[in-house]
């Protein structure tokens, strides 16, 4: 003997819901009554009941994700003008003052360099050799000035 499927209208699904919802019946007295099963209730219960998840929200979400990058994508925007203004401005001062400030400052304003930390305005943290440095420039060292004790024997 073959179960013959049958279908429900929205109008008893929901008619349902809202008696189990109310407290007018039990989940099972619901399936009984409509010769369901007790999952294919619950299934009527996530779908039409009260409690059944927001649909809207997903869209609401997205629409705010994509102001947040239309917002990230113009300040990415600024930052490479401001980053193409700041190297026209070297390029100018280089010109006006025939004295290469990339090179002067160490390090480059644009490719992929631009993203790399600058040098410490103090100096290098460590030597990068053994020996103490003693690199001048302008006729100044970068180590500091020591008193020496001079003593006679």
């Amino acid at each position: 003997m073959e179960r013959a499927k049958r279908q429900y209208s929205p109008e008893l699904k929901q008619r349902i819901v809202d008696e189990v919802e109310a407290g007018r019946l039990s989940i099972r007295e619901a399936a009984r009554d409509t010769q369901a099963t007790v999952p294919m209730v619950q299934k009527w219960l996530a779908e039409y009941g009260r409690y059944r998840p927001k649909r809207d929200i997903v869209e609401v979400v997205m629409k705010s994700e994509q102001e947040r990058i239309a917002a990230l994508e113009k300040a990415l925007a600024e930052a490479h003008l401001k980053l193409h203004v700041y190297d026209e401005l070297l390029t100018q001062a280089d010109k006006k003052y025939q004295l290469d400030l990339k090179k002067t400052l160490g390090t480059r304003l644009s490719g992929p360099a631009a993203t790399a930390p600058l040098p410490s305005p103090f100096g290098p943290s460590a030597p990068s050799s053994a020996s103490p440095a003693t690199r001048t420039i302008n006729g100044a060292s970068d180590r500091p000035a020591t008193l020496s004790r001079r003593t006679k024997r």
